[in-house]
């Protein structure tokens, strides 16, 4: 078959959709950049476009504890309190180079080719991502993305041409000429042009965009930011090949020669930057798989066994949080510290809606929760656990959600839309002794190991007393002390006019 690049273009969207794996991707990077972009992106914002998932989540807070970030923050633990001290942008482009990849995980688990692959693409991140901390750049986390595009493109090919790929492959070994001038002859296409047509597709900023197209580091002018991000991109890429062939010091060096002077760069840095990479225990791993094949291990499900010690730090980020934030930016905060604390899939909050006379679903995290938003259950008393967490105004664990017994007292609506949980937990968030708003989380389909110990369960109703203060204060300061009963009417209005945290 004769192939044009609109035509290999063509097909390659044409398999994405197919497959079914990656329309999610474009929906995410979609709504993170529109987050970015938006002149009046709050926390709540662009958190809900972060929080698509809980791997996501627990990523981002990882890096955001890292040591590059340390000087702005330690021992953060929700993205809402990241995005607070580390700002939009900086989260956003991060959330958006740890997204560019998501998608292609499951695939490279079991495949190999996807997994070296993916392996290089995690290293090049990396080294974006060191060498700009360690020289103190702004944007540094905007190059992370440019270098892990300029690798998805390669991700593309393999995962949707894999035939092709194998041709690529020989063709290049063959001819001595780089896999993307071996994929201009078999696809007529090359990698930055694949790459450009990516970043449009998903509508990434301009500038990121064209930073795809090949430079000339030629010369003395200064280069322009597309340009240095391409620069930046294309360093952190070839010294990934260069790690993988095992770190000669003299070709490092050479390496960063080539580079070090057009973007400002200190030589003895990148090459100690890549010395680093090598030495680094969590680096090793993805050098092993760029080099040969390897397994890949997901985290165990289920309630971490330092819950109690992550719930102490979570309601810490909360008090800390309470007078910087509104309402609703505290309840979604809230949301956060509880789900990273106790390893839920799901977490979300069900406020009173009293004109309804019922509690709605408003805010949440996790996959199961989005499709679920504005699902509502009525106030009136019924004989089930909901309810009964409603009318106590105490905390319920139910640790086995199957177990006969109790599966009459799981309402149906809750057996239709989170149809996989086995333990979930409800948390009431008290007003004048009237519950106004129902906080939950579940495990997935993993079971509760251990259940909800007396220290864990003092630090969750903490949680729920600074919601609870928080509303009093808003309530008194917008229509004085008598006032205070209509706080959770306040909660639903205000959760009306925002997406919430999904």
């Amino acid at each position: 078959m004769s192939l044009t690049k609109e035509k290999t273009l063509e097909l390659l969207w044409q398999r994405l959709a197919e497959r079914g794996e990656f329309p999610s991707l474009q929906r995410s990077v979609s709504g993170i950049v529109s987050a970015m972009q938006s002149e009046n992106t709050s926390t709540a914002d662009l958190a809900a476009s972060v929080l698509s998932d809980f791997a996501l989540t627990q990523k981002v807070i990882r890096l955001a504890n890292s040591a590059m970030y340390a000087p702005f923050g330690c021992n953060v633990t929700t993205v809402s309190r990241a995005i607070m001290i580390l700002g939009v942008d900086t989260i956003g482009h991060l959330a958006l180079s740890l997204k560019l990849l998501e998608g292609f995980g499951e695939v490279a688990a079991q495949r190999d080719d996807m997994a070296r692959e993916l392996a290089r693409a995690t290293l090049a991140g990396a080294f974006a991502r060191d060498i700009t901390a360690k020289n103190g750049i702004r944007d540094g986390e905007e190059a992370v993305v440019c270098t892990l595009l300029h690798h998805v493109a390669r991700l593309l090919v393999t995962y949707c041409f894999p035939a092709e790929w194998g041709e690529i492959q020989t063709l290049a070994a063959a001819q001595g000429i780089s896999d993307s001038d071996a994929c201009e002859q078999v696809l007529a296409i090359s990698f930055p042009e694949l790459a450009e047509a990516a970043a449009r597709k998903w509508g990434l900023p301009e500038s990121i965009a064209t930073s795809m197209r090949p430079i000339d580091l030629e010369g003395d002018a200064p280069l322009s930011h597309s340009d240095w991000l391409c620069a930046v991109a294309n360093m952190s890429n070839e010294m990934v090949t260069e790690l993988t062939r095992g770190a000669d010091p003299e070709r490092l060096a050479e390496l960063a020669e080539r580079y070090a002077d057009r973007l400002a760069l200190d030589v003895r840095d990148v090459v100690s930057v890549g010395e680093e990479m090598v030495r680094d225990t969590s680096h090793q791993e993805f050098i092993a798989i760029s080099t040969k094949a390897s397994s890949t291990r997901q985290p165990p499900a289920g309630k971490p066994l330092d819950s109690a010690r992550r719930l102490a730090d979570g309601l810490s980020e909360v008090r800390a949080a309470t007078g910087e934030t509104d309402a609703v930016g505290l309840l979604n905060l809230t949301l956060e510290a509880i789900m990273q604390s106790l390893g839920f899939a799901n977490c979300a909050a069900f406020v009173r809606v009293p004109a309804g006379k019922s509690f709605e679903l408003r805010f949440g995290i996790g996959r199961d929760v989005q499709p679920a938003l504005g699902l509502s259950f009525p106030e009136a008393f019924e004989p089930d656990v909901f309810h009964l967490a409603l009318t106590n105004g105490r905390a319920i664990l139910i640790d086995n959600a199957r177990e006969p017994r109790i599966v009459p007292r799981i309402p149906m609506w809750h057996r239709e839309h989170f149809s996989n949980v086995k333990s979930f937990f409800l948390l009431p968030v008290r007003q004048r002794n009237q519950t106004v708003a129902l906080l939950y989380g579940d495990w997935g389909g993993a079971l509760c190991t251990g259940g909800i110990g007396a220290k864990e369960l003092e630090f969750l109703q903490h949680m729920g007393n600074e919601i609870s203060t928080k509303l009093d204060s808003v309530a008194q300061q917008s229509g004085g002390a008598g006032s205070t009963a209509n706080a959770g009417d306040m909660l639903a209005r205000k959760a009306s006019g925002t997406t919430g945290t999904r």
